[in-house]
């Protein structure tokens, strides 16, 4: 119901860049904190603002929402490891999350938030909780999330532009 709403918002806005490219960034942020969706329909609602920009705020609003989760992970870190000690099976998740997190670090956190139509929320909380003793900074964690954002807008471009698909108003010729 809200997400609907949203994007009929987003539609009714879309034919101003600036305001849409705000309410974009806005609804980037909240699907990296708490909504579990992907957020490339915003990249083919305003077909007046230029494909770089929405790009860059796509990848600004992972960016953002990105250093609130690294943040709550840190926070979240200890708690998790007094539960986690009284249940084998979740010590045993915890413990291969953790081996992943050490293992591919920000690699593994950019490629698969590059994906498109991925939904990224799970990731980034499992790269922020499971960063056992800080081996991931806030710094390249949020500029692997800005960096992946941008790819990930990228890609779907590119995949639109192969398939024909008008992202833009073509600019007209005087």
């Amino acid at each position: 119901m809200v997400l609907s709403g949203l994007m009929e918002f987003l539609i009714e806005i879309s034919h101003d860049p600036i305001l849409y490219s705000i309410v974009f960034f806005i609804y980037t942020v909240a699907a990296t904190i708490v909504l579990p969706i992907p957020v490339e329909a915003g990249l083919f609602l305003s077909n007046t603002t230029p494909l770089a920009l929405k790009a860059l705020v796509l990848g600004l609003g992972k960016a953002a929402g990105a250093s609130l989760v690294f943040k709550l992970g840190d926070k979240l870190e200890s708690p998790l490891d007094r539960i986690t000690s009284k249940w084998w099976l979740v010590r045993a998740f915890t413990d291969l999350m953790q081996r992943f997190v050490s293992k591919t670090r920000y690699l593994g956190l950019y490629l698969i938030l590059s994906v498109p139509l991925m939904v990224d929320t799970v990731p980034i909380y499992i790269f922020a909780v499971f960063n056992k003793e800080g081996i991931m900074s806030m710094r390249y964690f949020v500029l692997t999330n800005f960096l992946a954002g941008i790819t990930r807008a990228a890609i779907v471009y590119w995949v639109a532009f192969q398939f024909g698909i008008e992202l833009t108003e073509p600019i007209p010729t005087p």
